[in-house]
């Protein structure tokens, strides 16, 4: 059964510290201006987003070295790394809406800068609004790192998979470009194993974003 997760702007936290980064401020302070461009773009994106999720529970097994769930088999090491003596896995589908997409359009077209604080913006809050998500599932303790499609060796096809078993884009309005790109902008799919084991992992942004070596689910 596929359940649907909303919220409103104010429940999600938008870092600061996520959207600088985002912009390339490593260690370093934005400048006044751009601090300045940022805040008001973040009250237009406040006054727009549209927080969506739609995501299920599903079985997952490893048989003849292929990963299987419910809804596909992969041969993906990563993925079967990540969801190692997991039994089961939770599939999610991620947006900030489709008033997003064009405001950070138009704010292109206004300047460059207002359309990069823009993208910042939007893709610190996806993924604030996926950590909430997270935490909505119970205790995070025992839930494996967000992977999704594209990351590692899994590959990028198995987005349109993941939609189609949520039906996600009948339920929250995202699909896939002819060119394999989420629409609208500033969504996230993602699988997230469930394990009986606590979780050896401590990165909350998941996979796509760890550099570490010795990961314990390689």
């Amino acid at each position: 059964m596929t359940e649907i997760i909303s919220a409103k702007a104010h429940e999600i936290e938008i870092r600061q510290s996520a959207i600088e980064e985002y912009l390339g401020y490593f260690g370093a302070k934005a400048d006044p201006a751009t601090l300045d461009i940022i805040d008001e773009c973040k009250k237009e994106f406040l006054g727009c987003v549209d927080y969506k999720a739609c995501i299920c529970r599903v079985e997952c097994c490893e048989e003849n070295g292929r990963l299987c769930l419910e809804f596909m088999q992969t041969e993906s090491k990563s993925l079967a790394g990540n969801l190692r003596n997991c039994k089961t896995a939770f599939v999610l589908a991620a947006t900030t809406g489709a008033a997003v997409q064009r405001l950070i359009a138009k704010n292109a077209l206004i300047s460059p800068l207002r359309g990069m604080v823009t993208d910042a913006i939007g893709s610190a809050a996806i993924e604030a609004f996926c950590d909430y998500i997270n935490r909505s599932l119970g205790d995070t303790d025992y839930l494996r790192p967000r992977f999704s499609p594209g990351y590692g060796d899994l590959s990028l096809e198995c987005q349109q998979l993941l939609l189609d078993r949520l039906e996600a884009k009948k339920l929250i309005g995202l699909a896939l470009t002819d060119g394999g790109m989420l629409t609208p902008v500033k969504s996230v799919t993602a699988i997230v194993g469930l394990s009986e084991e606590k979780n050896k992992c401590r990165n909350p942004k998941g996979c796509m974003v760890c550099n570490r070596v010795n990961c314990p689910y390689s």
